[in-house]
């Protein structure tokens, strides 16, 4: 990314995560665990620097989220809340990769965030980048962030700071239920990432607004066993029924927060294109829509990039 103008050079993406590079590690033969992730950053950091035509010896890495974590590269300690979101008080551990090709790559290691009884890594640097953008800083004053994912965070700002966290394990469940559990029988998860989160019928629009409208009206576990039952009584298709239990958790997610929190409190959707149309989605079936407000699409792309860039250090050696 260009730290001036915003302006991604090249990226590259892989679907291997952290956990998956960790369990590698284990059974790898090159050594340490540490020894492991270096070589492996390494290769990435000179793939994306030759492929976008730089040859500089020295550079600047930043790295957020689970890399951080017990299972990461190095465990950093978190930082407590209130968390100021302009990074002044991120926790961030120097280590330096000494490159196969020569170069140093100096990586700046960035923590994630803790309360007493929750924490969170990574979503605290996507929000730094999103409220980094002027079009979302009306909301410093006070709001609730949505960030969804494997793990969903409700993050309550208030005076431009992180003052509490609370997770829901929504992506978690939908993949337990739907691969491990009696509902895989009729409700079909590949459905989901074959159409990438994308309802593309009719029937499946009204099945994920049922499982909103049931959860809404009589919970969560009660209801669970219904993504069996329209399919074995009421002959619901598999590709529809997992809409259903998708409307079940997104909406028993958004139900906990309007309880929860003040009706007159903002609420900002953090999410890509992956989920953000269904959290507006189940939002509006709510009836809460018009205190909800969403982060572009293009924004939430760049956000921990952004992030990133707020914590560069002034000393950071940038691609030329």
């Amino acid at each position: 990314m260009d730290a001036r103008s915003n302006k991604v050079i090249c990226e590259t993406k892989k679907d291997i995560g952290v956990k998956s590079v960790f369990l590698q590690s284990r059974s790898s033969d090159q050594g340490s665990r540490d020894t492991f992730f270096e070589s492996f950053l390494d290769a990435q950091c000179n793939q994306l620097l030759d492929e976008a035509g730089f040859s500089d010896n020295t550079i600047t890495m930043m790295l957020s989220g689970m890399t951080t974590s017990s299972i990461g590269w190095v465990e950093v300690p978190y930082a407590r809340v209130p968390f100021p979101l302009n990074g002044a008080q991120s926790v961030i551990l120097g280590r330096e990769i000494k490159s196969t090709t020569g170069r140093r790559i100096q990586c700046q290691l960035i923590s994630g965030i803790q309360t007493g009884t929750e924490m969170m890594r990574g979503e605290e640097t996507e929000l730094m980048g999103v409220f980094s953008l002027e079009k979302y800083r009306g909301l410093l004053s006070e709001c609730v962030a949505i960030v969804p994912g494997t793990h969903s965070k409700h993050v309550l700002i208030a005076g431009g700071e992180i003052v509490s966290i609370e997770t829901f394990m929504t992506g978690e469940l939908l993949d337990l239920l739907g691969r491990h559990s009696i509902l895989h029988a009729t409700a079909d998860l590949k459905t989901v990432f074959d159409q990438k989160f994308k309802m593309i019928t009719e029937s499946q629009n009204d099945a994920f607004k049922s499982g909103v409208a049931t959860v809404s009206q009589s919970g969560l576990l009660g209801n669970l066993f219904q993504a069996r039952t329209r399919g074995v009584l009421q002959n619901a298709s598999n590709t529809d029924t997992i809409w259903f239990l998708m409307g079940l958790l997104i909406g028993e997610e958004w139900c906990q927060l309007i309880k929860r929190r003040a009706s007159n409190l903002p609420i900002l959707v953090a999410a890509g294109s992956r989920f953000g149309e269904l959290y507006s989605k189940a939002a509006e079936i709510l009836g809460v829509e018009q205190r909800v407000s969403r982060v572009l699409a293009e924004d939430m792309d760049l956000a921990s990039s952004l992030g990133h860039r707020l914590l560069l250090p002034s000393h950071a050696n940038l691609p030329v």
